[in-house]
């Protein structure tokens, strides 16, 4: 589960895409191997960039709420994961390593953060 977080950013198709979606892209792609590669901080400064232009993006969020948790920052990851659970929307978001991507609601991602914290648990790749 922990990993499946970490995993929830995919490179998108930059085929017919606006020049703001494949910037959109492009980001989500630099804060996927940022967080592949345990570069905490440049994932969080890339998610943050991403959040201002959509605040609502549940991707984002989840990914931003895992780097918080990664870095011993609960109730930041606390709070990113209520507020996700808190959309009015639940949309399917890609998870999983790009060879084996699934669908998955966001909300129960959410869900899923808040009981790692609650039980105490780091995700399993959290480096310090």
């Amino acid at each position: 589960m922990k990993k499946i977080l970490a995993s929830c950013l995919v490179v998108a198709s930059f085929v017919g895409t606006s020049a703001v979606a494949q910037s959109a892209a492009e980001a989500n792609t630099l804060a996927y191997q940022a967080i592949q590669q345990g570069q905490w901080t440049e994932a969080e400064k890339t998610l943050r960039e991403g959040l201002v232009q959509n605040p609502n993006d549940p991707m984002r969020l989840l990914n931003l709420a895992y780097v918080l948790q990664s870095t011993g920052r609960q109730d930041e990851a606390a709070s990113i994961y209520g507020k996700v659970l808190q959309l009015d929307r639940d949309p399917l978001v890609a998870v999983g390593p790009d060879s084996k991507v699934r669908p998955a609601r966001a909300k129960i991602l959410a869900k899923k953060g808040m009981a790692s914290l609650e039980s105490g648990k780091q995700p399993a790749s959290a480096q310090r």
